[in-house]
């Protein structure tokens, strides 16, 4: 008998210790007690028996994985366990673009007809979108009404994917049903019954989203993934207690698209592949209005793992921020990034209000069309309805970087651009891991760290010994042409003031506007110099007495441009409002004289950290002229405290045309005051690698 001393050790499961701990237990039997276990057979059937103990150990723990969301990995068992949670994996998601669609028949079509009807799912295929072409089907039907010789149908939604029907016989109380594709749009599906093969007539079912308002004549159907057949979807109805049961011998028609998710995005040109109205297709022209977005592809076992919980706990409806995000990414899978603020927490606050920016995986911004959508199909039934959601556009800030790299030229044969190169792969690897993208309390990422940056930078290669960063943050504004404009630019963190030529305030490209002499100039825009000590407020110290009409204010100092109106009540000075706030002052004195009155006195409080802007452009010779608006001595002011830049009063009538930016497109360009900066509300960092001037590396070589 085997003493105590000599049980197996049943806690070790990698292969060699259960193995050594066989040998063990049985070298201390006295059968074996001179035998040799390598050199004998004995040593194959203990690879076998401890083969076989390993494989079961890991089939068990592998089985207690799956048995808890958190750890499993197959997408069958986080299906399931997502199901005990209510949530349901989105699926693929097709594509969708605006369109207006004109039919012109000709002479051996209908022309008679004053009204022509395009029908749901009618067919149309895009230009090929890297070689492939992909078809896209409207999803409602349209009616107009001919105008002159031409049918127009505007703003028509096409989205991609091929109508697919599917039909079921109920037979003996079957109430689900599969769907044989895992490519479903399920926000395409729609479900009807037909009473039998004779009797026609349909009953349209829709969705069920909450059991609470479901009764046994409900006409609804629930859906699910299914845990196997490769991730297709089922469709089951109600036994007749929640829901209505289907009785046997109706009919189960499922109709939808079969979609190729977000390979179809950027789909810009379309041609109509079927008659419209059934009749016309000759004279047909489609004209994009917005390319296609939106499209997505299935949900990853990931986010399935993430957002089954939030589900659950949202109980599908909107009333925390979190409630709103939950729904958002469940619903609109195009979602790369989302922030939500109530309006309380908004600049200025705005209460009754919530917040909603989202970034979109294939585009910069979501279009009109797609925020009307969300906001009528996402969020009209779950949000509260003394809060209204508003949809607002991301607020970009590109980052500009101008990095010198010092390397030992000792310690590489490469040569200064595969340095470079390097270098600038870290910097596009650092904005990849770290920004484009909202901050959230649950992460920090979004934010921008300088010295994170240079970590970034300075492991690029072996040879780099350091680097030195500086950043410009940079907004893009489109600008109104021969059209006079005032522009609101919101950095939403503190600014530099600008004291050398290598971190001063610029914009780029030039615009044109015509000057005080009638000429056209080339135009550019920078600070003021010491012009962030202009008047920030006049405070009244004496109302006076007696006032008949406004005093004039009059401000001395050893600045210049101050002016200011002075408002009476009764007889008694009640404001003084600054019109001009001047510049280069550091003394300001306030004498208040005439209307009537006296008595009257005030004080001067100058800005600390409020600048202006001014125009220039450049002579042939080079010599900078200093243009000014007319009555005034700049062209806008900045706050570099909180990052506010008003320009006031341009019109432009042309913007040089360049390879970097947009049409029309101007941009500013500031250094940060901060190395830190936590973004804000809808705000978002980015590096655009399409503009080669966004990366400025200089490498310095050290023997």
């Amino acid at each position: 008998m085997a003493s105590a001393n000599s049980a197996i050790r049943i806690a070790e499961l990698d292969f060699d210790s259960i193995k050594s701990n066989l040998k063990t237990f049985l070298q201390s039997q006295s059968e074996f007690t001179d035998y040799d276990f390598e050199g004998s057979g004995m040593s194959v059937l203990l690879d076998i028996l401890a083969y076989n103990t390993h494989y079961q150990g890991f089939y068990l723990n592998m089985i207690s994985n799956e048995m808890f969301l958190d750890t499993a990995q197959l997408r069958s068992s986080v299906v399931s366990h997502a199901k005990h949670l209510d949530y349901t994996p989105t699926s693929k998601r097709g594509a969708r673009a605006i369109v207006n669609l004109t039919v012109t028949p000709e002479g051996s079509e209908d022309n008679v007809a004053t009204t022509a009807t395009i029908a749901q799912y009618t067919r149309f295929i895009s230009e090929p979108i890297d070689g492939v072409s992909y078809v896209f089907s409207n999803i409602t039907a349209n009616t107009a009404t001919k105008s002159g010789l031409t049918f127009t149908f505007s703003n028509l939604t096409l989205q991609e994917g091929e109508p697919v029907t599917q039909q079921y016989t109920v037979s003996s109380g079957s109430r689900r049903f599969n769907l044989p594709s895992s490519d479903i749009d399920t926000t395409s599906l729609t479900v009807t019954i037909q009473e039998s093969v004779s009797n026609t007539h349909t009953t349209t079912y829709t969705q069920a989203s909450d059991i609470t308002e479901v009764t046994q004549n409900s006409a609804v159907y629930w859906l699910e993934e299914n845990t196997y057949a490769n991730s297709t979807y089922a469709i089951y109805f109600g036994d007749g207690v929640i829901g209505k049961q289907p009785a046997n011998n109706n009919i189960v028609i499922a109709t939808y698209l079969d979609v190729h998710g977000s390979a179809a995005n950027k789909a810009n040109a379309f041609t109509s592949i079927e008659s419209i109205a059934a009749e016309y297709s000759a004279n047909v022209t489609v004209t994009p209005v917005s390319s296609a977005t939106s499209g997505a592809e299935k949900q990853g076992i990931e986010g399935i793992r993430f957002m089954a919980p939030r589900w659950y706990t949202t109980q599908n409806r909107a009333v925390t921020k979190n409630d709103y995000e939950t729904l958002l990414l469940k619903d609109y899978p195009n979602i790369q990034s989302i922030s939500v603020w109530p309006g309380e927490d908004n600049v200025p606050p705005v209460y009754g209000k919530v917040f909603i920016s989202m970034k979109p995986v294939t585009n910069y911004i979501i279009t009109l069309a797609e925020k009307e959508a969300i906001k009528a199909e996402i969020l009209a039934n779950r949000s509260v309805m003394t809060v209204f959601p508003e949809i607002i556009d991301p607020n970009y800030t590109y980052l500009k970087i101008d990095a010198e790299v010092n390397y030992n030229s000792s310690k590489t044969t490469l040569s200064q651009n595969e340095l470079k190169q390097l270098v600038r792969q870290s910097v596009l690897e650092y904005r990849d891991e770290d920004l484009n993208t909202f901050n959230s309390a649950e992460s920090t990422k979004g934010s921008l760290r300088v010295s994170k940056l240079q970590r970034y930078i300075d492991r690029a290669h072996s040879s780099i010994l350091g680097s030195s960063v500086v950043i410009y943050a940079q907004k893009r504004i489109e600008l109104t042409l021969n059209a006079l404009g005032n522009y609101s630019i919101d950095y939403q963190f503190p600014l530099l003031k600008g004291g050398s030529l290598d971190n001063r305030f610029y914009s780029y490209p030039s615009y044109s506007s015509v000057d005080g002499a009638s000429v056209t100039r080339s135009l550019f825009i920078e600070e003021t110099p010491n012009s962030f000590t202009g008047l920030d407020r006049i405070d009244i110290l004496s109302a006076g007495s007696g006032y008949t009409s406004a005093p004039t204010v009059t401000i001395t100092g050893d600045g210049n441009g101050a002016t200011a109106t002075a408002k009476i009540t009764g007889g008694r000075i009640t404001t003084i409002t600054v019109d001009i706030r001047g510049i280069d002052y550091s003394v300001a004195t306030v004498s208040i004289t005439g209307g009537g009155g006296s008595g009257g006195s005030a004080s001067a409080v100058l800005q600390n950290r409020r600048g202006t802007l001014r125009a220039f452009y450049y002579k042939a010779s080079g010599e900078k002229v200093i243009v000014n608006p007319s009555g005034r001595t700049d062209i806008g002011t900045i706050d570099y405290n909180t990052g506010q830049i008003e320009l006031i009063g341009l019109t432009p009538t042309d913007v040089l045309d360049n390879d970097y930016y947009d049409d029309n497109v101007v941009t500013l360009n500031v250094v940060p005051k901060n190395s830190l900066i936590v973004p804000q509300r809808n705000t978002i960092f980015d590096i655009d690698e399409d503009d080669s001037s966004s990366i400025e590396i200089t490498m310095i070589p050290e023997a």
